[in-house]
């Protein structure tokens, strides 16, 4: 039987549920932005 906590694993750690939104938010920006070069980009190579 092991007494001792596994260090490994990682104790849940309160956050900010601002923060939490604030990451969604976040994400969701760089993935429009991500979005909008790759269409740039595909205009661009169907021009040339």
């Amino acid at each position: 039987m092991q007494t001792e906590p596994d260090l490994n694993r990682h104790a849940p750690v309160w956050r900010d549920p601002l923060s939490a939104g604030w990451r969604a938010h976040r994400g969701l920006l760089l993935l429009r932005l991500r979005w909008h070069e790759r269409r740039a980009q595909t205009l661009r190579d169907g021009r040339s």
